[in-house]
């Protein structure tokens, strides 16, 4: 939520940015400032790129600077594309390292970045800005996967969103830009379950018929969760945790004993002496 004083700050600084600009076009926070606006609010990409391209050239190592300057990138899709990538994931390792706790691009990443959504929050590209963001800079893939598919959902034909999704879904996989300890939710919902066992509780082996990274079709799945897993689940802690939610049962010897978890429905057994478990 953002309040009403936000509201009067955001637009203060908007116009402020706009004037500043116009009154000296040579000094680095206007032309940044300006850039971010007409990036972000805008969403005017071609105007953007020269501004942007005059604040890297003036300050090529401020973290702010190549922060934004990746994301725009990115978002604009800047040919050759494999090449626009390498140089914007450098740009953000840099930033990263100069600036760890991203204290710079706090201010920016509200006033544009976040109050473009909040204006203009049915627009594709503001979403997208937001997606790239939350994935470049804060690293949060899971709230990015979900802007990017509310993106789509406004306009499933931009090519920007379509093919910045599917780059991001690719450097998800182990070894990308992105790497996620499994698919996103979004996978879950087109794969085939492989094997489910008693023993795995909530957990089952799922396919990916659509995978785009050969070797990983396979993936782990928890229904209750709703974690993914490309490696296999901490089976002893997966007991250990079931043991803590389940109702004893009863005692078949001195030593083991029967319980029931509610969330699978299901019962198994502990050995006190062995500490294995079994299900029935």
């Amino acid at each position: 939520k953002i309040s009403f004083a936000d509201v009067v700050k955001a637009m203060q600084f908007i116009k402020g940015a706009r004037m500043k600009y116009e009154q000296d076009p040579t000094k680095l926070s206007n032309i940044v400032n300006y850039a971010m606006l007409t990036h972000c609010l805008d969403l005017n990409f071609d105007a953007a790129r020269p501004i942007y391209e005059q604040a890297v050239k003036l300050s090529p190592n401020h973290p702010l600077i190549s922060r934004v300057y990746a994301i725009f990138l990115l978002a604009s899709r800047q040919a050759p594309h494999n090449a626009t990538f390498k140089t914007a994931c450098q740009l953000l390792h840099d930033a990263d390292i100069a600036d760890r706790n991203q204290t710079m691009i706090r201010s920016a990443a509200e006033i544009y970045f976040r109050w473009a959504v909040l204006v203009d929050a049915r627009n594709s590209l503001t979403l997208l800005n937001y997606a790239l963001l939350h994935q470049c800079v804060y690293k949060n893939y899971d709230h990015a996967e979900k802007l990017y598919r509310a993106a789509l959902a406004l306009d499933p034909i931009n090519e920007l969103v379509v093919e910045n999704y599917r780059l991001f879904c690719y450097e998800r996989y182990p070894c990308g830009a992105y790497e996620s300890s499994g698919p996103p939710y979004s996978v879950v919902a087109r794969s085939n379950v492989v094997e489910t066992r008693l023993d795995w509780a909530e957990w089952s082996k799922m396919i990916d018929p659509l995978c785009p990274r050969k070797g990983f079709e396979v993936f782990w799945y928890n229904r209750f969760t709703k974690e993914t897993r490309f490696t296999t689940p901490d089976w002893k802690l997966n007991w250990e945790n079931r043991l803590k939610r389940s109702k004893w049962i009863d005692g078949k010897t001195t030593a083991q004993s029967e319980f029931y978890d509610e969330r699978t429905k299901s019962s198994f057994f502990y050995n006190t002496y062995t500490q294995e478990y079994s299900s029935k």
